[in-house]
């Protein structure tokens, strides 16, 4: 047993606090996010490999299962919102390209995750210039977010009982999952178009291409 817990331990790296590498090369350091230097593909990709609803999400249009992310979430909210408002929505989920999307019903139960992330959030705003002028009207328009996913990606049976009790009417698009690549992408590219001066800038040499599994990859 103590050799288990040896081996436990020596897997959380400590370089400062404890850390996980990033793909640009630095490292996060969870008990002091306000000195990780994350970039804007780290935040993108982080959050592209991020899914919602757990990975339980179900096509409307096809009824297959599909990958979608909070990236695309992330997009397709920035453009939902009113004129002014467009990069908050962009990047309101700062706390998850590091700490991952934890479902909501799981997260109500994990007090400590929940500060951790928060701190991670914060970390992320100042690092990328985010104001949040209004999150009352973010807050709002994430619901609406919800409540068209809810209609367009999750079983029939939750989508019935689900029914908008919160009061936000869902989006007039439908959703049709991108893929991870295609969201990390399209999220680097509204950040370009979206970020204020004196946030961090992408790195061309960082944006990896979707791999390639030659003729015998899945359709």
């Amino acid at each position: 047993m103590a050799r288990l817990e040896q081996l436990k331990a020596a897997s959380v790296r400590h370089i400062v606090g404890p850390t996980i590498m990033l793909g640009s090369g630095t490292y996060f350091d969870f008990a002091e996010p306000e000195n990780s230097a994350l970039t804007v593909e780290d935040f993108a990709y982080g959050l592209a490999a991020a899914c919602r609803f757990a990975g339980q999400s179900v096509s409307r249009v096809t009824g297959k299962r599909v990958f979608y992310t909070v990236a695309e979430h992330c997009v397709r909210m920035s453009y939902a919102v009113p004129a002014g408002f467009e990069y908050d929505a962009l990047m309101h989920e700062a706390g998850e390209p590091t700490c991952g999307d934890m479902v909501g019903p799981l997260k109500s139960l994990c007090h400590d995750y929940k500060a951790i992330e928060k701190r991670c959030e914060r970390a992320n705003f100042e690092r990328f210039k985010v104001r949040m002028s209004d999150p009352d009207l973010i807050k709002l328009y994430d619901l609406r977010m919800l409540a068209t996913e809810k209609r367009d990606l999750v079983a029939s049976a939750d989508r019935d009982q689900w029914a908008w009790a919160q009061g936000a009417q869902p989006l007039d698009f439908q959703i049709v999952p991108w893929g991870q690549h295609e969201a990390a992408e399209r999220f680097i590219e509204r950040y370009v178009e979206l970020a204020p001066a004196g946030a961090p800038r992408p790195t061309s040499k960082e944006r990896p291409s979707p791999p390639d599994f030659g003729p015998g990859r899945w359709a």
